[in-house]
């Protein structure tokens, strides 16, 4: 992990304004309070873990970036009382997280009731989900976490490796662009969909984050996926489209076809802290979870890459400005569908005390006054299991003039009770 890939820098051009900052967050709400001393103690094992890097950039061309230990630690943050957690975790979004100079994660705490809720952000420069929720499990059961050890290799060497591909691969695609309609017409698609990061003409360019999250028993869950020849995961996707439609409808003239189109994160084989893609699942109102399942199988199998042969490694090499325009865009999407899975035992006790509350979502630092971004989706959704329950975070990005708490609650409702499971929301 001592190298950004090419992930990570998409992650990282977004806090330097060229698209939505994006952060990873995990939510904890305990009966018992939590004392200053164990959070601190949190704190100092997280800083001391794959969380506690800054990055470092090359002045020589094709050289990456690369992480380095940071110095210090943020401490935890201690906010006023709260009595609704999730409102709360919203404005944990506004800290400031830099993960070029630090703090690139930040430690929030509040009273809540009798016990306490807890917040850990994290910019996704330095980690993606899974990457959070192990390096939350080491700080919270004690276990050491340090980042991967240097490889030695130095700036010149890795410039030589990146240039060397960079020119090899495409030289090998503009030649293919020669002879090929296919590959034409292909790197065509991909450079419209790139453009498709400006807001629709009907949304406002100014708009808030809403969020809701909800427990759903597991048992229930996984029944409703065996009967429908579907998985828990195709009950995910089922769902969010579902929600999405009933949103859709209250601000459209309904005008739309019906489908809804799901942007899916998915695992690949890649360095640095982020080794996802993307693919996309088109959804319609009539689909069973068995067709869904099929599609999702289908999409799987095209993860979002570098067009026509050329090599994702150019996005390393060339100009700022340019990379944000040619980095893979996954257009617009009506929602994100993150399954994140289950969570490990470790993160369901902190400090001392199992929470009765966890969730791990997804969220946008500094978004709440920014006026001059606008989501791509209408929402992102997140699902993760724990103990005997699956737990379901929605985070609305439509304009907030659009949708109220209630809404978005009651459409969740409806969506869950298509397949006859009951929401238990925060």
């Amino acid at each position: 992990m001592t190298r950004l890939s090419v992930v990570d820098e998409i992650f990282l051009r977004t806090h330097r304004g060229f698209g939505i900052p994006v952060a990873m967050q995990g939510v904890w709400v305990t009966e018992e309070p939590i004392t200053r001393d164990a959070l601190d103690l949190i704190d100092a094992r997280l800083a001391e873990g794959r969380l506690g890097v800054r990055i470092v950039s090359s002045r020589l061309p094709g050289a990456r970036r690369r992480w380095v230990r940071a110095s210090g630690r943020p401490g935890v943050r201690w906010t006023e009382p709260t009595d609704d957690p999730v409102r709360w975790a919203e404005s944990c979004a506004d800290v400031s997280l830099d993960p070029e100079y630090g703090p690139g994660w930040r430690l929030t705490a509040a009273p809540c009731g009798n016990g306490t809720t807890v917040s850990l952000v994290c910019s996704h420069v330095i980690a993606d989900a899974r990457g959070l929720i192990d390096a939350a499990a080491a700080a919270l059961s004690g276990v050491p976490d340090p980042i991967a050890p240097d490889d030695d290799t130095t700036d010149t060497a890795d410039a030589l490796a990146t240039l060397s591909t960079v020119v090899g691969r495409t030289a090998v695609a503009v030649s293919a662009l020669a002879v090929s309609r296919a590959r034409r017409a292909e790197l065509m698609k991909y450079l419209q969909a790139s453009r498709t990061g400006t807001p629709a003409p009907d949304r406002p360019l100014a708009w808030e984050v809403l969020s809701v999250s909800t427990d759903v028993d597991a048992t229930q869950w996984d029944r409703v996926a065996a009967e429908g020849a579907g998985t828990p995961n195709v009950v995910f996707l089922s769902v969010v489209a579902a929600v999405v439609a009933t949103l859709r409808c209250s601000t459209t003239s309904g005008d739309t076809d019906g489908s809804v189109l799901l942007g899916v994160p998915m695992k690949v084989e890649a360095g640095g802290a982020n080794a996802i893609s993307v693919t996309a699942v088109r959804i319609t109102e009539s689909d069973s979870l068995a067709d869904i399942r099929r599609r999702a199988k289908t999409a799987y199998r095209s993860p979002l890459t570098g067009p026509a042969g050329f090599p994702d490694e150019l996005l390393h090499v060339v100009p700022e400005r340019a990379a944000a325009l040619l980095a893979p865009s996954t257009g617009r999407r009506d929602a994100l569908c993150s399954n994140i899975g289950p969570l490990p035992e470790a993160v369901r006790t902190i400090g001392g005390h199992p929470a009765v509350r966890v969730a791990a979502r997804a969220i946008h630092p500094g978004l709440r006054h920014e006026q001059s971004a606008a989501s791509p989706t209408i929402l992102s959704a997140y699902l993760c299991r724990h103990d005997h329950a699956y737990t379901l975070s929605v985070v609305v990005t439509d304009p907030a003039e659009a949708h109220s708490v209630e809404q978005v609650r009651d459409a969740i409702a409806t969506a869950l009770g298509h397949h006859h499971l009951t929401p238990d929301f925060w």
